[in-house]
């Protein structure tokens, strides 16, 4: 462990010029993993595991030597029992049809529980809360992983391909029962710029899936009025959320799995695509959506929001069925263009947010800050600045700590509470 001159309770820096990608935090805090990673090459890259104090308690490389870009994604079940890692080791434009990779670990012991190549780089990776599911997107394709009774390994249940869209975001609800993945389709894939391409050329899905030991069906797909970016579920798996290129998030039940319940997009005209989207159900039932979107300003700036689904109509024998409404809370500008480092935690005390954007096609980026918000109004609590972008950012559920890595190459912990 490492003092920090910048107020976070520790940070660590694996090598440079490594960047952080991802980070995930246990339900308590008391565990962390993150991968390290480099867009623009090729190095030795590796998944960490650390606890709340900072103190390393292992690491695992991705390939026995060098790999291409590194860790993209990954995920610690809620009980810090479980680790999983995917990315991609080699470009996709070579000639190795299995550029992608996906690992799991037990957290305790670091023996490896999966071990493979995917035709596609790992988009995202999310345990369930005990670790006995995992859900994986690459490429076309959802897939759906199951640890053996001996708990040695995970092995597929379900594998899934969509014929039109890309799978660039899955989760799973922290019980288990529920894998919620979006998919985009670009007017034109051959373009691959994304981020510039406007909201109405591109369509969208969100797919839903629900699980019963070994037996995974559908609940239903939702088409969306543009691309989908993120998506995220809420712990016992009946409501789930999503941001779209428009800058808006939406917000499906499953009561209703086909359609939207609610449409949210702030009364701001520069809103452009919203990378960032978090969702919780608090113990006393509320749910809130926070949604974070870049702006087509010419200063590139960003926009973070928070939104309260209300249930407009109880169902009972004398109520029709029961409607939604998204309602605005709070909304606060951010210096740059929000990246996926939005989360809330159980029971909705806070809101994170990160921020930095790169400068063109270059190597250059901007700097970036890591945001701490209170949830009731949308204050700002702090800024951690740094002097490159950063992305990922996840609060523990029970609100305790926060976990942030930037393109720096450092990952920084904050003791909340």
């Amino acid at each position: 462990m490492t003092s920090n001159p910048l107020d976070s309770t520790w940070y660590f820096t694996p090598e440079n010029p490594l960047q952080i990608n991802s980070v995930a935090i246990s339900h308590d805090g008391s565990r962390c993993a993150f991968g390290s990673s480099f867009e623009r090459g090729s190095g030795e890259f590796y998944t960490y595991l650390f606890d709340g104090s900072g103190n390393q308690l292992w690491k695992k490389t991705i390939s026995s030597g060098t790999a291409y870009q590194g860790v993209f994604w990954v995920a610690l079940s809620g009980n810090g029992q479980y680790v999983a890692s995917g990315g991609e080791t080699s470009d996709s434009k070579g000639l190795n049809t299995k550029p992608g990779y996906l690992q799991a670990f037990a957290a305790d012991s670091g023996d490896e529980l999966l071990n493979i190549n995917l035709y596609s780089r790992v988009n995202q990776v999310s345990l369930s809360d005990d670790g006995q599911y995992l859900a994986v997107c690459y490429g076309h394709t959802i897939e759906i992983y199951q640890l053996n009774t001996a708990g040695t390994a995970y092995y597929s249940i379900f594998k899934e391909q969509s014929a039109t869209y890309s799978i660039n975001s899955c989760v799973i609800s922290s019980n288990g029962s529920t894998v919620v993945a979006s998919g985009i389709h670009y007017s034109d894939d051959n373009q691959q710029v994304k981020a510039s391409q406007d909201a109405t050329s591109t369509t969208g899905q969100i797919f839903s899936y629900t699980i019963s030991n070994e037996n995974v069906q559908p609940i239903g797909t939702c088409d969306l009025p543009t691309g989908c970016m993120r998506v995220a579920v809420v712990d016992n798996g009946q409501i789930w959320a999503a941001s779209l290129h428009d800058g808006s998030c939406v917000l499906v039940h499953s009561l209703k799995p086909t359609e939207l319940a609610w449409q949210c997009k702030p009364d701001n005209p520069d809103l452009s695509l919203a990378y960032a989207v978090d969702i919780t159900r608090t113990e006393m039932g509320d749910v809130f959506v926070a949604c974070g979107a870049n702006l087509n300003s010419k200063i590139n700036g960003g926009f973070l929001y928070l939104v309260k689904s209300v249930r407009m109509v109880y169902e009972d024998e004398a109520y029709p069925a029961p409607y939604f409404k998204g309602i605005i809370q709070w909304s606060t500008d951010i210096k740059f263009g929000v990246n996926p480092g939005v989360s809330l935690d159980k029971n909705a005390q806070y809101v994170t947010a990160t921020d930095g954007k790169p400068d063109g096609q270059t190597v250059k980026e901007s700097a970036g800050s890591f945001y701490l918000f209170e949830a009731a109004d949308g204050h700002q609590i702090w800024r951690h600045d740094t002097t490159m972008m950063n992305w990922p950012m996840a609060l523990a559920q029970d609100g305790s700590s926060v976990i942030g890595g930037s393109d720096n190459g450092s990952v920084y912990y904050w003791k909340l509470t």
